[in-house]
C-alpha cells in the first residue's frame, strides 16, 4: 500500500535537506515520492520564513502626488502600502507580481501539468505496442516530458518564492522558469 502522509520526522528531515540546498526533484527521486508534495512541504517552509512588514516608512509628498499615487493604487486594486513596496521591489529589481500575473502564471503550471499528463498517457500507449512508434520517438518524448516536468517544478517553486516574499531578482526569476539567464536591456 503507498504511502500518504510524512510523518513529523520525515518532513523535519525533508525541510533539512531543502534548507541544505537539495532540489525538490532529488528529494523527491531519493524518497521515492512525488515532487508535489515535496513541493507543498516546500511551499509550507518558505511561507514560514516569511519576513513580516515591522518597519513603518514615512515620506512628504504634496497633496497633488498623493491624489495621483492614490488613483493609480486604486485603479490595480492595491493599497497604498501594497503600491509602495510593488514600486520599491521594482525599483531594485526584484520580482513584483500582480494578482492578475499570478494567476496567469498559475494556469501555465496547470496547462503544463495537462500536457505533461497528456505526454505520460502517450508514452503508456507506446510502451504497450497501441502506437506506431519511429525510432527515436520514445527517446524525444521522454526528453519533452522531462522538460515539461522542470519548467513546471520551477514555477511551482518561482510561485513559492513569491508567496513567502522572498525576494527574488528578476533575473534569478527568469533563469529559474527558463532555465537560461535573462536577456539584457536592448537598447532601440
Amino acid at each position: 500500500m503507498p504511502k500518504f502522509r510524512f510523518s513529523a520526522t520525515e518532513v523535519a528531515a525533508i525541510q533539512a535537506r531543502f534548507a541544505a540546498g537539495e532540489s525538490v526533484a532529488a528529494v523527491a527521486a531519493s524518497l521515492g515520492r512525488s515532487r508535489q508534495s515535496l513541493a507543498r512541504i516546500k511551499g509550507a517552509m518558505d511561507c514560514h520564513q516569511a519576513r513580516r512588514l515591522d518597519v513603518k516608512l514615512n515620506i512628504r509628498v504634496t497633496e497633488g502626488e498623493r491624489a495621483a499615487f492614490q488613483t493609480v493604487a486604486n485603479a490595480h486594486r492595491l493599497t497604498v502600502s501594497e503600491a509602495i513596496r510593488h514600486l520599491v521591489k521594482q525599483a531594485s529589481g526584484l520580482l513584483a507580481l500582480q494578482a492578475d500575473e499570478l494567476a496567469a502564471i498559475s494556469a501555465a503550471r496547470r496547462e503544463l501539468a495537462a500536457v505533461g499528463n497528456n505526454l505520460n498517457q502517450l508514452a503508456r500507449l507506446g510502451a504497450s505496442g497501441k502506437l506506431n512508434w519511429k525510432p527515436g520517438d520514445a527517446v524525444l518524448l521522454r526528453r519533452v516530458a522531462a522538460r515539461v516536468d522542470e519548467v513546471s517544478e520551477r514555477i511551482v517553486l518561482l510561485l513559492s518564492a513569491h508567496g513567502s516574499n522572498q525576494t527574488l531578482p528578476v533575473d534569478a526569476a527568469v533563469t529559474s522558469v527558463s532555465g537560461q539567464t535573462a536577456p539584457s536591456e536592448v537598447s532601440p
